[in-house]
């Protein structure tokens, strides 16, 4: 295993020694967002930067710095507005030509903010590399490649995504502050607490995030080999 799967923290010999091996870059992308007041404002970008840590260690690759600007609005405290659209396409595609230029194969933007717009303008950034089949990308939320197994899911700031921050990051999880404005047994309101999905007080886990991470891990795994044998 590697020292490190982290871009920024590689020494040039080590990055080298990894293209050889599997020159396949993580990209993860997210927000600055409200997630209740039980999550972490970056839980977005968080989630899905450890999530690629934790492919790029069992698969091989190279995970690329978060990027939590994207698109957003200014609906609840902390919550960044985001940056235009326009901006927002540019930014996506250059990130992915960048890999390419300095020698990536293969590069799979996971988006842990789950809108259409951020998977639209990462696909964008796919078309923006793969025109001359001499490199292949991929868009996604985390997610989309296990879409037919009850163990996996999305939500915003419900159970799934807060068993994945506890999994990740569990010291950015802070249960009593929703406990301080709703009970265990109570369905959470949108508009009161700004959690769309089940309870996590009832419904979210370490064990449950554990599970869904590693299945979500072994798709994402296999979509890289897929990839790098298509233009290898």
């Amino acid at each position: 295993m590697p020292r490190t799967v982290r871009y920024e923290e590689m020494l040039p010999h080590e990055f080298e020694e990894a293209m050889a091996a599997f020159p396949v870059a993580y990209a993860p992308f997210g927000s600055l967002e409200w997630h209740g007041p039980h999550l972490g404002l970056g839980n977005d970008a968080l989630k899905a930067h450890g999530l690629l840590m934790r492919t790029a260690e069992k698969y091989g690759g190279v995970v690329v710095p978060p990027t939590y600007w994207g698109h957003m609005n200014h609906w609840r405290p902390g919550c960044h507005p985001g940056l235009r659209p326009e901006v927002v396409d540019e930014l996506f595609a250059d990130i992915f030509r960048g890999l390419v230029t300095v020698g990536f194969k293969v590069v799979i933007g996971v988006t842990g903010h789950d809108v259409k717009e951020q998977v639209a303008s990462l696909r964008r950034a796919v078309e923006a590399i793969s025109a001359d089949g001499k490199a292949a990308g991929f868009a996604m939320m985390e997610a989309d490649l296990n879409p037919d197994d009850p163990e996996v899911g999305m939500d915003h700031a419900g159970h799934w995504e807060t068993s994945y921050l506890l999994s990740i990051r569990p010291e950015l999880v802070d249960l009593r502050r929703l406990a301080a404005v709703v009970t265990p047994e109570e369905k959470v309101d949108y508009a009161k607490v700004g959690i769309g999905g089940l309870n996590p007080l009832a419904h979210a886990s370490r064990e449950r995030g554990e599970r869904a991470i590693n299945k979500m891990i072994d798709a994402i795994g296999a979509k890289a080999q897929e990839l790098l044998a298509s233009v290898a």
